[in-house]
């Protein structure tokens, strides 16, 4: 189990931290102009939230894997939702945002769909362990 455990959150934060990295590196581009001083959460702020919510999610798939496999599909899916639900109380000021560019919701939904794609991933893993 700790094995499991470990790689998992190893993969999340390394995934995390290469993901922000690119992402700074990208608004730093002097041809893009877009600034990144004007969002309303930083950067950093939003890639915790997801990188929190994706760790707490991963480490209750790995707990009930253990205990009740056959109840991981439909706890992912719960979690999933419950992702989204606070994930929208969290960031609804920038997707209700009437004004401005568009660049942080695109950002906002882009780092969303990417911690998705690890929870997903690992999931699968999990499912199709024997």
């Amino acid at each position: 189990m700790k094995k499991d455990f470990i790689s998992a959150f190893l993969l999340l934060t390394v995934f995390a931290v290469l993901s922000l990295v690119l992402n700074i590196l990208l608004y730093l581009i002097p041809g893009i102009g877009i600034s990144t001083a004007d969002f309303i959460y930083p950067l950093p702020v939003t890639y915790l939230f997801f990188y929190g919510c994706s760790f707490v999610i991963l480490g209750l798939l790995i707990f009930v894997y253990y205990k009740s496999k056959e109840q991981l599909g439909y706890l992912f899916l719960l979690l999933t939702a419950a992702k989204m639900a606070i994930a929208y109380a969290f960031g609804s000021s920038v997707i209700n945002m009437q004004e401005g560019n568009s660049t942080e919701k695109i950002n906002f939904f882009v780092i969303f769909i990417l911690f998705l794609i690890i929870e997903a991933y690992y999931t699968a893993r999990l499912l199709n362990k024997k």
